[in-house]
């Protein structure tokens, strides 16, 4: 069951500890520790921009297999290369991938108004997302390990998004529209402090 926390109260406090750090990591580590809790999701991680890609950056509960097989976004050929679009942008295979590119159509249900995806039911949801509908490739290995609870919420930084926050449980019915819009406000505050942090590191 989720947690009686005052998870805004305790992100602010943390994101006020970040400026300070030179890596940003361990302060991350500890704020997913917060979602989990407080939104009772085992399964809880960051992605952050790096290249072309947004592999995860911090994550607790999804375990080593999970996290090497889903962690690349960019699609690759038979060859290993990142396949390309014709302006020689990758395109960023599933849900993941629609999220941090802008891409979620609010007129599909399981999508909100600031961009999020978000589901209580993916094991139901999930064989009915059309990849070719949706202009996407739709991998679906939320699903196939038995993945309930599924919330993929943008890291903004300004109008630039950067990174997502990962929510996923076994258990269904933890997450509400309203609790996911709490979790994107959140977000956009975390998604600014880790840019500053970013852009402060030495190149």
């Amino acid at each position: 069951m989720p947690g009686r926390i005052d998870l805004a109260g305790r992100v602010e406090e943390l994101l006020r500890r970040v400026q300070g750090e030179s890596d940003a990591q361990p302060i991350l580590q500890q704020i997913i520790d917060l979602f989990a809790e407080a939104s009772g999701c085992e399964s809880v991680g960051i992605r952050w921009k790096a290249g072309e890609d947004y592999p995860y950056f911090v994550t607790r509960g999804f375990g080593k297999d999970f996290v090497v097989r889903e962690g690349p976004l960019c699609e690759r050929d038979a060859a290993g290369l990142i396949v390309r679009h014709r302006d020689g942008s990758p395109p960023l295979a599933c849900l993941c991938g629609a999220v941090v590119t802008g891409n979620a159509d609010p007129r599909w249900p399981f999508f909100t108004r600031g961009g999020s995806f978000w589901t209580n039911q993916a094991q139901s949801v999930g064989p009915t997302l059309d990849s070719e509908k949706l202009g996407l490739h739709v991998r679906a290995y939320c699903v196939e390990v038995g993945y309930e609870v599924v919330a993929l919420i943008p890291l903004r930084a300004r109008d630039d998004i950067l990174g997502l926050l990962q929510m996923n449980c076994r258990e269904p019915g933890s997450l509400t529209l309203e609790s996911v819009e709490e979790y994107e406000a959140l977000a956009n505050r975390i998604g600014e402090a880790v840019a500053r942090v970013m852009r402060e590191q030495p190149a």
